[in-house]
Formats: C-alpha cells, sequence, structure tokens
C-alpha cells in the first residue's frame, strides 16, 4: 500500500539479531549495506544484501522503516533506501493465541491508522495443510515499537481452520478453490476508509478486499472476490492513481527466476473484469532472478512513489533458471534480498525510472 510519512518516533536501534527467512524454511543471515554486494555492474544491486523477503516499507521521519518475512517478522530501519540498513529486532512481540509456532510470519504490511501504527501479518494456524496461515493484526505506538496482537481471533480466516472465527471467513459459496489458508496482507485506504486485500492460498489462486472499520482493526463488511487465477497470483499492493486504481502482483513460483511482478489498471476499485494489464519486472527487464514481493512506499516530504522488492541471489555465481531455489538453498546458498528503485507513471503505467 502507500504509506504516509510519520514523525521519528525513537532512536534507530543497534544492529541486532540476524534477518528472517524464506517463506518456507528458515535461514539465518546478516544485513548489510549495498557496498557488500556482488551484483554485476550493469544489473541493478541490493540495498540489503541479507535474506528481507517480502519486503514492507513505510516512511519514518526522514528515513525509512522495513519489516520482512521471517520469525516474528525481522525489522530493518535506514536513513537512506539505498541503505545502510540497520536491524532492529522484531515486529512481533509474539504469536497471537489463535496461532501455533510451527512456522514462519509471512508477508507482513504496516501502515499508521487512527493514531497507531498497524502490522497485518500471516501466522501459521492448523488445520489447512502444512503451510497454511490466517491473517492478523498488531499494533504499537511506534513504528520500532514492539507490536502487540490485537484480540483473540484472526481478521482474516477460512471457516474450516483450527482458529476462533474470524471477522472475514473468506465465503466461497462454488468451492472452487483449495482448502487453505490465506497470505499477503495489504492495506489500501481511500477516503479515510480502510480496504485489506489479500490472496487466498494455493491455486487456482484469488485476490479479495475486505472492507476495516476506520481503527483498521476489525472487519466491516463481508469480503469479495476481485481477481481468480489458474495459477499463482498473489502479493497485491493497491496505488490510486489519476487514471485509475493500479494493482502490483506478483506471478508464478516465487522459488524460481521466473517468478515476476505484474500490473493492472481498471477504472473501479471492486471491478477488474475489463482491467489493462502488464508486466512490470522480470528476468528479461532487470537481469534479476525471480523479481517480485513488491511493495510501494511514498518518499520523505515528497509526493513521488518508490518501489521496493526482493529477488533471489546466490553464492559465487547467478542463480540457474529452472531450479526451485527454496529446495537448492544449501548447495546454491540462495537467499532474497532488498531491491529499491523509483517509480514513473507515463500514461498511467507504472514503470522503473530509477535504480536505487
Amino acid at each position: 500500500m502507500l504509506r504516509p510519512p510519520a514523525v521519528l518516533v525513537a532512536l534507530l536501534l543497534a544492529l541486532t539479531s540476524a534477518l528472517g527467512s524464506a517463506s518456507t524454511s528458515t535461514a539465518t543471515v546478516s544485513v548489510a549495506s549495498s557496498a557488500a554486494s556482488s551484483a554485476a555492474p550493469d544489473r541493478p544491486r541490493p540495498v540489503l544484501t541479507g535474506d528481507f523477503a517480502d519486503p514492507a516499507v513505510a516512511v519514518l521521519g526522514s528515513g525509512y522503516v522495513g519489516f520482512s518475512t521471517g520469525s516474528l517478522v525481522p525489522r530493518a530501519v535506514s536513513d537512506r533506501p539505498r541503505g545502510a540498513w540497520r536491524a532492529a529486532g522484531r515486529g512481533l512481540v509474539r504469536l497471537p493465541s489463535w496461532s501455533h509456532a510451527d512456522g514462519d510470519v509471512w508477508a507482513s504490511d504496516v501502515a499508521r491508522v487512527d493514531g497507531w501504527w498497524l502490522l497485518y501479518f500471516a501466522a501459521p494456524v492448523r488445520g489447512i495443510g502444512k503451510y497454511g496461515r490466517c491473517i492478523g493484526v498488531a499494533r504499537s505506538r511506534t513504528a520500532l515499537g514492539g507490536f502487540v496482537p490485537v484480540g483473540g481471533r484472526p481478521l482474516v480466516c477460512p471457516s474450516y481452520a483450527k482458529a476462533p472465527a474470524a471477522g472475514d471467513d473468506v465465503p466461497q459459496p462454488d468451492r472452487s478453490l483449495p482448502r487453505a489458508g490465506v497470505i499477503d496482507p495489504s492495506l489500501f485506504v481511500e477516503d479515510g476508509r480502510p480496504h485489506l486485500l489479500y490472496k487466498t492460498d494455493r491455486i487456482p489462486s484469488s485476490i479479495r478486499v475486505v472492507p476495516l472499520t476506520r481503527s483498521g482493526i476489525r472487519v466491516a463488511g463481508p469480503s469479495v472476490e476481485l481477481l481468480r487465477r489458474d495459477g499463482v497470483l498473489e502479493n497485491p499492493v493497491v496505488v490510486k492513481r489519476p487514471e485509475g486504481y493500479v494493482m502490483l502482483l506478483s506471478q508464478g513460483d516465487f522459488g524460481r527466476c521466473s517468478y515476476r511482478t505484474v500490473w493492472r489498471r481498471s477504472a473501479f476499485l471492486l471491478d477488474w473484469s475489463a482491467a489493462e494489464e502488464g508486466v512490470l519486472l522480470d528476468r528479461a527487464r532487470t537481469g534479476l532472478c525471480g523479481p517480485g514481493g513488491a511493495d510501494v512506499s511514498a518518499v520523505p516530504r515528497g509526493s513521488r512513489l518508490r518501489l521496493f522488492l526482493h529477488a533471489w541471489t546466490c553464492e559465487r555465481r547467478q542463480c540457474p533458471a529452472g531450479v526451485d531455489l527454496v529446495k537448492k538453498r544449501s548447495k546454491l546458498g540462495s537467499r532474497r534480498p532488498m531491491y529499491a528503485a523509483e517509480l514513473a507513471w507515463p500514461g498511467g503505467v507504472p514503470t522503473v525510472s530509477t535504480w536505487r
């Protein structure tokens, strides 16, 4: 989502424990600035070379705070998008009572809403498979404080999961989607009204949106399906432009170099049936292996928009195409650093103007 600037509320914390992991397994790495990158000079360089997958980045004073997939949501801070980024502990104080401790917290989103910093996250639950997750929300008075889960039930969770009844139980009258969890929460606020987008997991995959109360911590009505795809379509982020609503999405297998970032544009938030579409980032355009998990942030004291994303790197070699980089992690030393770029909008279509 587009995240508004906020006042710097605490001193940036010193370098702490190594940051998080990939979505399905835990890896421990250190945070480093782009100066440590081994990327070729003609390829975008990471701004954070440690594993920092599915970044959610917000403006904090004159700098940035970022959150990634991993145990209790690893956090990092920087004065500039290109770094150096410094580890700042974990975002979540603890898992919510409805979750269990077997697995990482995936692909969070962060925003300032109604005087609170809110962290939306996908945490493991039982009853919907090995990787099943449901969506909750935690809050903190400061972006660098501990985020405490709100309430005793998920915001979004299928009714058949072994968890308390959620505010949105993901109704599927036709029962054509797999019995799986929900992931990739993403907040979009329009005219003071928050909406939470998310993905129903596995394939076919769908993108849904549910209205929230103005506080951002309660469901305000039923969710609706926006998109569906036989393959993987995930990580929705909506930006309102004069030409319409633009949704950025990740498409494909996240563990392969063919993973990419695509866009769709619609005149209506709740109807994407006639949406234009295109590719924003892929290996052919960027030289990056699997550029995805993208998030959009404002810039401090400005109106421009900045893109943060991850892509795979491998030790001492270019990551090979057609290989599952999650399964080959120990052999290839594969990980997902964070990259940053400036967005431009010629004709209302998102493009990368400059890599940071």
